[in-house]
């Protein structure tokens, strides 16, 4: 049963030409089309972008575009199948994942809702503290309590024990806590004043750089793959998603391919271009100067 590998590379070494030449022919990268011949589709890019890349091989052999098409499609059909049975499988194994996180958040949000609601309903436990017992003064002989024998003026007469008025002690003078002398903060002058703050002058713009060069931008409205070549370098190709922006700078000109042509929008120096194609059209050979 013929397949595409086979029949790329049989076509191609029939006519003498290497990997090398074929990809400067068609501005598909060499590995992409090693990739074809071996059917290496792990590889490859997304599908559709692989179609242009079998049509622009088939072409620039001459061979049958449709025919190696439909040998793509016959080959590669239980590759992307399975990818797209794994591509479900981690959809529902994520999908599952974030049902479970939810569920425990749910749990947590509940216990503390019970939580806050038991605590405001039961009724609270208020400690007392046990009151403070003032030991007793201890009794005298006479029945008196010794506050009586610490009065200023005590009465001679009241006691029992007879004393010698040599023996009399005078009571106790109040003793006097020296009061700390506290020295006042002078306030600052008022003619202190603090420096106005002068306000700051913004830097000087630079100067538009006197270095004149292409800038190319483009931005991806539908998935697609650009090849940019920019003056004599070697062609750099991007897969590009909706929304994606890249830019290049060139001094001369740029030589563009594109694999879906109405899904870019491109500006040279800010000046917009196009328009290049229809949606899936594979365009090549686009050259952009000042």
């Amino acid at each position: 049963m013929e397949t595409l590998g086979g029949l790329l590379q049989q076509a191609r070494e029939r006519q003498g030409l290497s990997l090398e030449q074929i990809a400067s022919r068609t501005r598909i990268q060499q590995h992409h089309l090693q990739a074809l011949e071996e059917e290496d589709f792990e590889s490859l890019p997304a599908k559709v972008f692989v179609k242009g890349f079998v049509r622009s091989y088939a072409r620039s052999l001459g061979l049958d575009e449709d025919n190696a098409l439909q040998l793509f499609l016959t080959s590669s059909s239980n590759f992307y199948d399975r990818a797209q049975e794994e591509q479900q499988d981690i959809q529902v194994t994520k999908q599952a994942a974030h049902r479970k996180q939810f569920n425990w958040n749910l749990v947590v949000i509940l216990f503390v809702v019970l939580g806050g609601v038991l605590f405001y309903l039961l009724p609270g436990q208020q400690e007392t503290l046990p009151p403070t017992i003032e030991p007793e003064a201890p009794l005298l002989s006479n029945g008196k309590s010794k506050e009586a024998i610490l009065e200023p003026t005590p009465s001679v007469e009241d006691s029992p024990v007879s004393v010698s008025p040599e023996a009399a002690v005078d009571p106790p003078l109040p003793l006097s806590s020296p009061s700390p002398s506290v020295t006042p903060l002078s306030p600052p002058p008022a003619s202190q004043e603090l420096s106005p703050i002068l306000p700051v002058s913004p830097a000087p713009e630079k100067a538009s750089g006197a270095d004149e060069s292409l800038v190319l931008e483009i931005e991806a409205t539908q998935l697609t793959w650009v090849v940019v070549q920019s003056d004599d370098q070697p062609p750099h190709e991007a897969l590009l998603q909706p929304g994606q922006k890249v830019t290049w700078n060139a001094n001369t000109q740029y030589l563009l391919t594109l694999g879906n042509a109405a899904g870019v929008i491109i500006h040279l120096n800010g000046q917009l271009q196009g328009p290049f194609g229809k949606p899936g059209q594979v365009v090549r050979d686009i050259r952009l100067k000042s």
